[in-house]
């Protein structure tokens, strides 16, 4: 009985990790934007948000386009990530914002991913390896009262 319980909990905790569906790996980012003349930009645009290694690169390494996204006073706000994957780890990159009919100054700003959004995954192995681990001992404590149980009536028959 206690094999049974201890499968069932192991296929429990491990299935989630079989699974080839993952965390969406989101960045939520803030950003401004502004007209010709300096001031602060309100309406609707797309923007395109490329990342980069360096100042400099030019090539990407990530990039996706947000279309009709409200700005006010020059305000805005988006989930990096949730049009096309992101698959950077926490390292440094650079980010670049290009704004369609607006003067976005498209200059390179530094961002740096948090390690435990991105690495989240090994805590929850982590976790389940603890759960099996206690899973076996508690199967185990079972075992042995069970024998114990059994010694001590095989020891009251003898008396």
């Amino acid at each position: 009985m206690g094999k049974i319980i201890l499968s069932i909990i192991t296929i429990f905790l491990i299935i989630p990790f079989a699974s080839p569906a993952q965390v969406p790996r989101l960045v939520h980012y803030q950003g401004t934007l502004n007209n010709d003349d300096g001031t602060s930009f309100t309406g609707t645009t797309d923007l395109q948000f490329t990342v980069f290694s360096s100042l400099k690169s030019e090539k990407s390494l990530w990039s996706e386009v947000h279309k009709d996204i409200e700005i006010s006073n020059g305000s805005y706000e988006v989930f990096l990530g949730s049009q096309n994957p992101l698959n950077l780890s926490y390292y440094e990159y650079f980010l670049e914002v290009k704004a369609e009919n607006v003067n976005s100054n498209s200059a390179r700003t530094m961002i740096v991913g948090s390690g435990y959004n991105f690495r989240l995954k090994f805590l929850f192995a982590a976790y389940t390896v603890v759960w099996v681990a206690i899973s076996i001992y508690l199967v185990s404590i079972s075992r042995r009262q069970k024998k114990l149980i059994a010694d001590l009536e095989t020891l009251a028959k003898v008396k």
